[in-house]
């Protein structure tokens, strides 16, 4: 098992995780993050302004069957790994809760911390949610996007919720490569399930014709 430090945390807090393959693995647990949208380009926290800061968002399931105390959790993401978020109060089994931009900003503030918010990078980056145990801080999910995931009011969550499959819900930006997460065409639900009765697979072009037919003599 190997320690990790968790920059923005006091010094006796120790990341523990456990090491596969030479690396460290998340101890995944029945709080997931759910949904992660990097790149806003419309109002979605409604206040009325469009950031691109106040506006991102971050989303976590309760992928269990009991509530979930959330007061000991935390986000962060993947470039310095200092505390983003900090949670407060219960989440029922199947209830999502969504973090936005700005009430990253507000909890940062009240914690003394710089004011930058979710600090999700439209580039590529990784979204981190940590568990909080006495001395120590467990790494219990993580999830890494690269660039095209997050292109403008393009979402990034697993489909359904808490599932190990993740999608893009791309409505407004929609997605025509062939490269996982795949498209959906469904709106990204911030707060809601992610839930998508359109959801698009990829498929060869023969395997269309062989699942609706063709008529005789021309297959």
């Amino acid at each position: 098992m190997r320690r990790e430090r968790v920059w923005g945390l006091a010094p006796a807090l120790l990341v523990w995780c456990l090491v596969a393959a030479g690396s460290a693995q998340p101890c995944l647990g029945q709080l997931r993050l759910n949904e992660i949208l990097a790149d806003p380009g419309i109002d979605w926290n409604g206040d009325g302004t469009i950031s691109f800061k106040d506006d991102e968002w971050v989303e976590v399931v309760n992928a269990g069957a009991t509530p979930v105390v959330l007061d000991d959790y935390r986000l962060s993401d993947g470039g310095t790994r200092v505390l983003r978020y900090g949670f407060s109060g219960t989440l029922s089994p199947g209830a999502v809760r969504v973090v936005y931009g700005n009430e990253s900003v507000a909890w940062e503030s009240a914690n003394g911390l710089s004011t930058v918010g979710l600090s999700l990078n439209n580039t590529g980056d990784s979204v981190h949610l940590w568990h909080v145990t006495g001395a120590d801080t467990l790494l219990v999910d993580s999830y890494t996007y690269v660039a095209f995931e997050v292109l403008d009011d393009r979402s990034t969550g697993r489909l359904p919720d808490g599932a190990t499959t993740w999608r893009l819900f791309d409505a407004h930006n929609p997605y025509t490569g062939t490269i996982p997460p795949l498209g959906t065409g469904c709106n990204p639900t911030p707060g809601g399930s992610n839930q998508c009765p359109t959801a698009v697979e990829a498929r060869a072009w023969g395997t269309v014709k062989h699942l609706y037919g063709s008529p005789p003599g021309r297959r």
